[in-house]
Formats: structure tokens, sequence, C-alpha cells
């Protein structure tokens, strides 16, 4: 049976593009994971009109309404969530929070509660598989949003032409030292 590919998120934490988390107390690191975790349950919830609004506790509230509050002003359409993406000729797969029309374009949005180090990578990595399997309907930009627990957010889009080469030196990298370990 073939090995699974290997998620951008590993590929990039293996070359030390990931956010550095080892000075987080573990106890801390783990609530943050959590919080991450249920914000993105919700949002899915949320755009796909399962929401239990029983289901956002205080400590996530504020996240959720970042989410909205972002929606509302920048009119960005939901298209999916949560979803997988293959690169099969670059071997990598990827989980994008989201896929929304914004701006006349398709968009991949990454939404994040915490550290955002390394996100244009992930991004530019998300696009390209999306874009290999989905030839006629390209993605051509990459945003994070940055959703905080007071309810506002923060835009960044990401400069794709930036990223791109160092996505797939990291790629590259990462792929020649499973080799050099086989």
């Amino acid at each position: 049976m073939a090995e699974p590919l290997p998620r951008v998120t590993h590929i990039l934490q293996a070359v030390g593009l990931g956010p550095d988390l080892s000075m987080v107390p573990p106890d801390v690191l783990a609530r943050a994971q959590e919080r991450g975790t249920a914000v993105h349950k919700l949002i899915e919830a949320a755009v796909y009109g399962y929401l239990d609004e029983a289901d956002v506790t205080l400590d996530i509230a504020g996240y959720l309404d970042a989410f909205r509050k972002f929606v509302a002003e920048s009119g960005a359409q939901h298209i999916v969530s949560e979803f997988e993406v293959r690169h099969d000729v670059w071997n990598y797969v990827g989980h994008p929070d989201g896929l929304y029309w914004l701006l006349k374009q398709r968009v991949i949005i990454d939404f994040k509660t915490g550290v955002s180090d390394g996100v244009e990578y992930q991004l530019v990595a998300y696009i390209d598989a999306w874009n290999s399997e989905h030839p006629t309907e390209q993605v051509t930009a990459g945003a994070s949003v940055d959703l905080r627990d007071d309810g506002s957010y923060r835009f960044n889009e990401i400069d794709l032409n930036a990223a791109r080469p160092v996505w797939y030196a990291a790629v590259t990298v990462f792929h020649a030292q499973k080799r050099r370990a086989a």
C-alpha cells in the first residue's frame, strides 16, 4: 500500500517554515489548538446553515463574530469549506479552511485564531493543488483572516508570486530528505 501524501503543514514544519511553537507551554498550546478547532467547526456550521447558537460558548463567541463581520464587510460568498486538495505531481495534500468568491475571483482563505507564521506558503500550496485538480475553476488569490476574540479581524492578502518559489523549494527539500532517509 502506498504511503499517504504528506500534509502541507507537516512539510512546512519539517523544513523550518512553520510557526515555532517550541517556547509555548504545552497546556497553553493545547488550549489554543482546541480553540482553533472549535472556531473552525463553528464557521463550517455557520456557512452550511446548521449552526446551533447554543454551541457558541463565551470564550469563542468573539471569533465567530469576527468571521461574520468579515463576511458582511467584504461581501465574501462561500463556495466550500474544510475540503481536501491534492497535488499528485508535487506529492502533497492540504486542507484549506474555505473557498470564497471575493471581488469577482475565487480566493482560498485560511482563518487564524492565533499564530499565522508561514501561512503564505500554506495558501500557495493549497491554491496550486486546487488549480491542478480544477483547471477550469482556477483560484487566483489567497488570504488569511486573523480572527480576534473581541470580534475584530484583519484581512491579509497573500503575494502568491513571492510565496510560490519558497513553497516549491520547501516541498523539494522535504521530499529529498525523505528519499535520503529511506
